[in-house]
This record gives C-alpha cells, sequence and structure tokens, in this order.
C-alpha cells in the first residue's frame, strides 16, 4: 500500500519455496484494515517460480537474491530503505487476521518503553503454538541441548525451559520470542541494529531479543491479537537443517560467552549423540545405532569447520 506519509508498518517476509503459503500470507496483509502499510518479498533463491505472485501483487515490493541469503540477511535486506513509523517480520508461513496489524500497532503507539510486541502464534487447528521462551544461557547449552531433557522430561531445568506454567492468556513481558510475527518499534531497530547474518538460519530471533533487552527496551508479547502459523513450512527436515542449527548454535554461544559457550556447545552435541544411541540400545533397535553414530559425527565434524572457519 503506497501512501505519501510514511506508512504505519513495513513488512518483509523472506521467501523460499511454499509458493501457496506465501499467496495466503500477502492476502491476508491486503485484507489488514485501520493501517496503512508496504511489503517487501525478498525471494531468497526460491526454486519455485514466483512470477505469478508477482503479477497478482504489484503493490509489493519483490527483492530477488542470486543464492539463499538465510534468515537474517533476508530480512535485513529487505527493511533497507523501510520507511514505516514501525517494522514487522513476518514469516511466509503465517497468515494475519484482519485486525492483527492494527491491535500491534496500537499497543506499540500507547507503550512508549515497548521496543517490540508479538501476538499470539496459533496452529491451523486453532490452539495456541508456544512461541515464548527463556533466555538462552551458557546452562541451556548443555542441558537442553545435549538431549537430556528427552530422556529427563519431567526434571525441572528441562520443564521449566518449556514454560509449562505460562498464562498463554495474559499479556506479559518476555524474555525471547519466534518471529513469525514481531512487530518493532522503527526507534528500536535503528538502536538494536539488524538481525545478526552470520546466524544463517536459526538463533538470530534468541540473538536480536537479547539484543533488544540489553538496549533497555522491552519485548511483550500479546495473547490478543493472533497470527495464524503453519510452522516451518519453507524448511525441509535434512541433515544439512541439523547441521546449520548445530552451526548456528556454535556461532551463538560463541558470541555471548565466548570459548565457554562454544566448549559447552560441543559437549553437548556430544551428548546428544550418546543419549540418542542410548534410547535404541533400550528399545532393543541394534540397526537404528550405526545410522545414529555416523550422524553424531557428522554434526561433530561441523563444529570442527566452523573452528576452523571452513
Amino acid at each position: 500500500m503506497s501512501t505519501t506519509s510514511p506508512p504505519d508498518v513495513s513488512l518483509v517476509i523472506p521467501a523460499y519455496n511454499r509458493a501457496d503459503l506465501l499467496e495466503r500470507c500477502l492476502a491476508s496483509i491486503r485484507a489488514s484494515a485501520g493501517v496503512t502499510w508496504e511489503t517487501t518479498v525478498v525471494d531468497n533463491a526460491s526454486p519455485e517460480d514466483l512470477s505469478e505472485l508477482r503479477q497478482a501483487y504489484p503493490e509489493v515490493r519483490w527483492l530477488r537474491s542470486d543464492s539463499n541469503l538465510g534468515y537474517a540477511a533476508a530480512n535485513n535486506l529487505g527493511l533497507r530503505g523501510a520507511r514505516g513509523r514501525h517494522h514487522c517480520w513476518l514469516n511466509s508461513d503465517a497468515e494475519l487476521f484482519p485486525d492483527t496489524l492494527r491491535r500491534l500497532v496500537d499497543y506499540l503507539d500507547q507503550h512508549p518503553a515497548v521496543g517490540a510486541v508479538t501476538p499470539r502464534n496459533v496452529g491451523p487447528d486453532g490452539e495456541t503454538q508456544p512461541c515464548l521462551s527463556p533466555e538462552h544461557t551458557l546452562t541451556m547449552a548443555w542441558l537442553r541441548d545435549s538431549g537430556l531433557h528427552l530422556t529427563f522430561p519431567n526434571a525441572r531445568p528441562f520443564r521449566d525451559w518449556m514454560l509449562p506454567g505460562l498464562d498463554w492468556d495474559r499479556e506479559q513481558d518476555a524474555e525471547t520470542t519466534q518471529t513469525t510475527c514481531l512487530l518493532i518499534r522503527r526507534e528500536a531497530y535503528e538502536q538494536v541494529g539488524e538481525m545478526d547474518a552470520s546466524l544463517f538460519l536459526f538463533y538470530n530471533d534468541v540473538d536480536w531479543c537479547r539484543r533488544l533487552r540489553r538496549a533497555g527496551w522491552k519485548l511483550v508479547y500479546l495473547p490478543e491479537p493472533r497470527v495464524l502459523h503453519h510452522g516451518s513450512a519453507s524448511v525441509e527436515t535434512a541433515l544439512w537443517k541439523e547441521r546449520q542449527l548445530w552451526r548456528d548454535r556454535y556461532r551463538y554461544f560463541g558470541k555471548w560467552y565466548g570459548a565457554a559457550g562454544r566448549l559447552g556447545v560441543r559437549a553437548a552435541c556430544l551428548d546428544r549423540g550418546m543419549w540418542r544411541v542410548l534410547a535404541q540400545v533400550v528399545k532393543g533397535r541394534p540397526r537404528q545405532i550405526p545410522p545414529l553414530i555416523e550422524l553424531s559425527r557428522r554434526l561433530y565434524a561441523t563444529l570442527d569447520e566452523e573452528h576452523n572457519g571452513v
């Protein structure tokens, strides 16, 4: 939507595959009521042809990358030159309700100490999808990522990580949120800066939320409005994804905790592999053990590559 004055919201949507969901996302923006907006889609070298969508949504600014820049870099690119009073990271597998943007904008306009606000995430079944987590501390680099939470899910450190007592019907301050839909005050974005593009796919949201709060801004979760989230539909489950997860994890904890953080991630990677193997032993599935050992070897090799700058 083009306006002579700055729009209320500048939205950026990184796109990679699932053009069908991107179309639904764009249609939901077009149906948004009570706000002015501008939208940029960053085509992250998607194998799918998006030409029909480009024709169907001429009001959208389309940027095409010749290679997959990653989630963080695509968001950064899309917001450069943005004119909106607020910025919005929106996933291509998400759909806004007609009042979502208006409610988010109204909240930021009425609460000057809040730097960013996230709505309730709901799945296609209408159920709430947890989108908040505690700060990712050095302890979590081992406790959660080691895989022990899969064996001892009721132990307090792992149970607390999942925020079991959180009241999703209550407005509340948050430490970390997913960026399915995150509305950011322009002044906060300018102070905190762009996403860390070295975090290619994972932990870029965790890192940015941490920097936001370190800069003195509040991050708030609202039970209303809502955003419909189909859930990681554009990211295929594959070995490269798990390797990238550990690579980004290694970079994140190294960034915030130095050598201790990197060591913690290495220990977690080894422990996770061990617990996976032990689980198959207990279940009497010996044929599953060799591929799990090979997987663990390849994941740990990823950390070696990262450490050596490969």
